[in-house]
């Protein structure tokens, strides 16, 4: 019953009122990372070992779940789960994102919003049992993040935070640039997609790039594109310019491409839920 969830997070999300508890539920999580990254990590096994404590109780709580006889309790038990679905999931939150991207640099932050608060954390909702899932990806993905931020050209956020976040996104990553393709230039995608053999790197870095580049090429970026930029003859160059080599516009038709792919998405997690519903 996925869909559903996913239809009541859209309704209430277009009515404005899970603010609150969605401040509260993210603060709650924000908590409960700090404290296994609020402290001096010594050595790279050290972190990893705090990345597997903190998963410690929602595992336990998920071997329980799959042991309880539950079917007499099926609809407490969707409701439960439809109701952290909401507090988890943020649909339309990329939206909000992407009409105050500055349209002249790097406005692209919007797609990455996308890609795993609505994608990635559906995603693991759907594949894992429970909402625990979603709660798992969100509690890594808040631990990486903040280690990310606290030292990206550190040894300790290249060889432990970078390749966590590259492993618990590169299946969410991986099918999103399908669905990105389906829905935009599926030709020019897929043909970008096979020129990266070869070039893959362990990076969640290098998956943000390549999402990036996907969503450009699907709505035809070489239409965005600007005129050659000349210098001018005072020699002063202005680098602003420099900076805007797409046409604005090229924001709404990404916009646009996301939309559709989300609703191709939808419509999947719609009809596998149908299925197995007989």
């Amino acid at each position: 019953m996925s869909f559903l969830a996913i239809l009541a997070t859209i309704f209430l999300e277009r009515q404005h009122v899970l603010g609150p508890a969605r401040n509260w539920f993210n603060n709650k999580i924000d908590q409960y990372v700090n404290l296994f990254v609020n402290r001096d990590f010594q050595t790279v096994r050290e972190i990893r070992l705090h990345f597997v404590f903190a998963l410690i109780p929602f595992l336990l709580i998920t071997l329980i779940l799959l042991l309880l006889p539950y079917n007499r309790h099926q609809i407490i038990y969707f409701l439960i789960n439809c109701a952290l679905f909401i507090l988890c999931v943020d649909i339309l939150g990329w939206k909000e994102e992407a009409k105050r991207a500055n349209r002249s640099s790097n406005f692209q932050q919007f797609v990455q919003t996308y890609a795993t608060k609505f994608f990635a954390t559906t995603f693991w909702f759907i594949v894992l049992p429970s909402v625990l899932g979603s709660i798992c990806y969100l509690v890594l993905n808040a631990m990486g993040n903040k280690l990310r931020a606290r030292g990206e050209e550190s040894i300790v956020y290249t060889v432990v935070v970078d390749k966590m976040l590259y492993w618990i996104n590169l299946i969410p990553y991986s099918l999103l640039c399908i669905f990105i393709a389906a829905a935009g230039d599926f030709e020019a995608v897929m043909r970008y997609i096979i020129e990266q053999r070869g070039k893959v790197r362990l990076s969640f870095f290098y998956l943000e790039t390549v999402l990036n580049e996907v969503a450009f090429i699907a709505i035809g970026k070489d239409k965005f594109a600007k005129v050659s930029y000349e210098a001018p003859e005072d020699g002063i160059e202005d680098f602003r310019n420099l900076n805007n080599l797409f046409d604005p516009r090229v924001v709404d038709f990404v916009v646009a491409l996301l939309y559709r792919s989300g609703l191709f998405y939808i419509a999947t997690i719609s009809i596998i839920s149908l299925i197995n519903l007989f």
